[in-house]
């Protein structure tokens, strides 16, 4: 039975404190990154079909374990966190490092992002050396 893409959605919303209503286009091409990261390392097939492409409702066309899913939602989170920092940073060339480390409610929110992508990252590879080992060895 194919995997519905509202599991995975599901489970990246889990892992925000993001409110995504009416960004559901942004968080589709979180989607479609991810699958680019992980396809190497799954077993099962990532292509997806739309059934209401205007929704991006859908499923994927194979049935994907919950440690796949878990892979897809990690890369959606680091993603969507490496567009907040890329916003931050663009700031912070634009006001000058020396002013920006002054506005310390940015200067913290760009350390705790990155300090999140960091952990995701890590996620990732602990994730993706559990796959190496008992999975597909």
């Amino acid at each position: 039975m194919p995997t519905d893409l509202q599991i995975l959605y599901d489970r990246f919303f889990s892992k925000t404190d993001e409110d995504f209503t009416g960004k559901e286009g942004q968080v589709f091409v979180l989607v479609d990154s991810a699958i680019s990261k992980s396809y190497k390392n799954t077993v099962h097939n990532l292509n997806y079909t739309l059934i209401n492409p205007e929704e991006y409702e859908g499923y994927f066309d194979e049935d994907l374990d919950k440690d796949e899913i878990e892979l897809l939602a990690l890369w959606m989170v680091y993603e969507w966190n490496r567009k907040k920092q890329q916003k931050l940073i663009s700031q912070r060339r634009l006001i000058g490092t020396k002013d920006f480390n002054r506005l310390g409610n940015l200067k913290d929110e760009l350390k705790s992002i990155n300090e999140t992508m960091e952990l995701t990252l890590n996620d990732i590879k602990d994730l993706k050396n559990e796959f190496n080992t008992y999975k597909y060895s």
